[in-house]
């Protein structure tokens, strides 16, 4: 597995893991020093779900574009998995999810162009 993991990054990569014993410890220093870009990339994205406009798009594209974002940002969420069903959780799962709609609705809203100010406020 080492070598298949050597034989599959950067040379520059490669060099710094060279002396490493273990897969394990190599995932491990590949993980911290690519989940800065991941940090990087997340904060560049939720940046731009507040900086994306209309600009005389169709409302459609205008989604579409805005949606890309959200889905791109929400796949480099690490979430636990859940396991168990209980009331609870489930409730409380339904408040964040309503709590995200709300927030994107806001996202939206900020972005549409001058003509839609009725429907923001």
């Amino acid at each position: 597995v080492i070598a298949w993991i050597m034989n599959n990054v950067s040379d520059s990569i490669a060099r710094s893991i060279l002396f490493v014993k273990s897969t394990a410890e190599i995932w491990s220093q590949l993980d911290k020093r690519f989940a800065i870009a991941n940090g990087s990339r997340k904060y560049h994205l939720n940046k731009q779900t507040y900086s994306l406009k209309q600009n005389g798009e169709s409302i459609s594209d205008y989604y579409t574009r805005m949606k890309g974002v959200w889905e791109e940002l929400e796949s480099l969420n690490d979430l636990p998995c859940i396991t168990t069903s209980a009331e609870d959780v489930t409730q409380f799962l339904a408040c964040l999810n309503k709590q995200l709609a709300e927030h994107r609705l806001f996202q939206f809203l900020n972005g549409l162009d001058d003509q839609y100010q009725a429907q923001r406020s």
